[in-house]
């Protein structure tokens, strides 16, 4: 096969298979890309082959091979990263297989190239206090700060990953409360509805009424910077930068922030409260009563049923029913009623007009 031929392929692969017939992200698509320019640049490099001398007959299972030793000694990619390229490869030769019976045997060579061994590292959460110190450190005396204190609230309170916050549109952030929840749309277009702490509700409607003012535009950029007095979406080289800036006055505060941060740690953050069964307040239901799971020197009852009886448990007796609060607690690891946000806004040190939205009272 000629050149042409291989490069009609990778058109066709990347521009009609890929967002059509699988409907991938563009995030994707662009991932598979970079994969397939790495490829070239090591039959560059390694066989000094130019574009219009790239065919199949130079993709084998040993060309694969040494292209993954490529990118881990002289590219210095992580395990998991030249894994992902072996993999856009793999797919990019399947489908190839599947439009020409001819190149079949070529990606049943490829096929048996084994990943890189990845090393799995423990979640790099931040300590309930960096969290809270990061969540201060913006403060709402201006817009940019008030901006980006809702930005670093919603992370963390979501668990959102930041290309889902970067792609959110007024339409899907609801501030009901007793009921505030954002719709997150992830990886493969799959969309879920997170529920959020009411104190994060109050927070994004005052950044509704200073950055989207009137009746919002349902499809807007909901966080958005302004550029030759346009508003572009936010990259995610604007929030790492916010962090890291924000990052560094909060250690002050905070030694346990490390140097560098990045905000899937706010994720995992989250997520380690969940695995510790740190109770959270619900806004899905405002009189919920957070459940604790037993102590560990209190055996958990074993119940069995008969075939005669109910599969559904009995009905709690009425005295154990919750009473119609929240339950709140004081452990260290959960944003409780004395900590953020509402500790920090009502700080002497914020503007009075913020005082009122918030809901929140002076202290003498």
């Amino acid at each position: 096969m000629t050149y042409d031929e291989f490069f009609r392929l990778v058109r066709t692969w990347l521009t009609i298979h890929l967002p059509r017939a699988r409907r991938l992200s563009p995030h994707t698509i662009r991932s598979y890309k970079t994969a397939l320019n790495a490829l070239l640049d090591y039959l560059r490099e390694t066989q000094h082959l130019e574009l219009n001398q790239i065919t199949f007959e130079a993709i084998n299972r040993s060309t694969i091979t040494g292209f993954v030793t490529w990118l881990l000694d002289v590219k210095h990619l992580s395990a998991s990263s030249a894994n992902q390229r072996l993999a856009a490869i793999k797919s990019f030769l399947s489908y190839c297989a599947g439009e020409d019976p001819a190149l079949v045997v070529i990606w049943l060579d490829v096929k048996h190239v084994r990943p890189a061994r990845a090393v799995v590292h423990p979640p790099d959460a931040l300590t309930m206090p960096a969290v809270e110190a990061l969540i201060r450190a913006p403060g709402q005396h201006t817009t940019r700060g008030l901006r980006d204190t809702t930005i670093i609230l919603l992370i963390f309170d979501a668990a959102a990953r930041v290309q889902e916050v970067l792609d959110l549109t007024p339409a899907d952030v609801d501030t009901t409360p007793g009921a505030a929840r954002v719709t997150l749309t992830g990886k493969g277009r799959k969309t879920r509805t997170v529920p959020i702490m009411d104190k994060t509700g109050r927070h994004l409607d005052q950044y509704l009424s200073e950055f989207h003012p009137g009746t919002p535009e349902p499809k807007a950029h909901f966080f958005y910077t302004t550029w030759a007095g346009q508003h572009h979406q936010m990259s995610q080289d604007n929030i790492a930068y916010l962090l890291n800036k924000h990052a560094t006055a909060a250690r002050k505060q905070c030694p346990d922030l490390p140097e560098r941060i990045h905000a899937h740690q706010l994720r995992h953050s989250r997520a380690m409260q969940y695995a510790l069964g740190c109770p959270f307040r619900t806004s899905r239901n405002s009189s919920a009563t957070p459940t604790l799971p037993p102590p560990a020197s209190t055996p958990r009852p074993t119940i069995r049923w008969s075939g005669k009886q109910s599969r559904k448990p009995p009905a709690p007796h009425p005295t154990s029913l919750p009473s119609g609060k929240e339950v709140m607690t004081s452990s260290s690891n959960s944003l409780d009623s004395s900590s953020y946000p509402e500790e920090s806004v009502s700080t002497p040190a914020q503007p009075e007009a913020y005082g009122p939205k918030l809901g929140i009272t002076k202290s003498s």
